[in-house]
């Protein structure tokens, strides 16, 4: 495979062709990256994609979004299972929202997988609406780490803190309340540690 260096707008029509197969599961038509990277008419973005195609980068096949990226050795492509509140608890719905393509070294654990936040009261740790948490599976974590955790039959994504030897799941933003984890409730359980934030723009 002939890969050559590209242009600065080549390497921006690659990078957009690659992040929407890794976020959508599917390239981009023409159209759409002609309007995203603000190029005039269809023939500009036929011709990137005929040089990236060319210098080995792209394979084209039928269909107007045809557009397979070549070499995704580099990455690894984790799930999007489902929105989690940080806000009020919203119950994680375990369907697949799309994939996120990562560095590998970025999550080298066996079914990570990234969860999409809804709500503000993680704000202060960093953690925004729209945010792409990366959680690392685990049935445990150290008071002081910021978990996804099952309570009351709903998921959010808190910090476990330990007051007065009993554990709460604590909000960065005082405008929530703590939430107690009570001894009675079978149905709480730690689901995985937040290792990471994706913030993906215009996506």
């Amino acid at each position: 495979m002939d890969t050559q260096p590209l242009t600065p707008r080549q390497k921006q029509v690659l990078e957009l062709i690659r992040r929407n197969i890794a976020y959508h599961g599917r390239p981009p038509s023409l159209r759409e990256i002609a309007g995203q990277l603000k190029i005039s008419g269809h023939r500009a973005v036929q011709k990137h994609v005929a040089a990236l195609e060319k210098k080995g980068y792209l394979r084209k096949e039928a269909g107007a979004r045809g557009l397979e990226s070549v070499g995704h050795a580099f990455g690894r492509t984790l799930p999007i299972l489902g929105e989690v509140a940080a806000g009020k608890p919203l119950l994680a719905e375990e369907h697949r929202l799309g994939g996120l393509l990562v560095d590998p070294a970025l999550a080298p654990w066996k079914d990570a997988f990234l969860l999409k936040i809804k709500g503000e009261s993680m704000k202060d740790a960093g953690i925004l609406e729209g945010d792409l948490v990366l959680i690392k599976p685990q049935p445990y974590a150290e008071p002081g780490d910021i978990v996804v955790a099952m309570a009351d039959g709903e998921a959010t994504v808190k910090r476990l803190v330990k007051q007065k030897n009993r554990l709460l799941l604590k909000p960065e933003n005082p405008a929530f309340d703590l939430i107690p984890i009570s001894e009675a409730d079978e149905s709480f359980r730690i689901l995985g540690k937040v290792m990471g934030v994706f913030r993906l723009p215009g996506i």
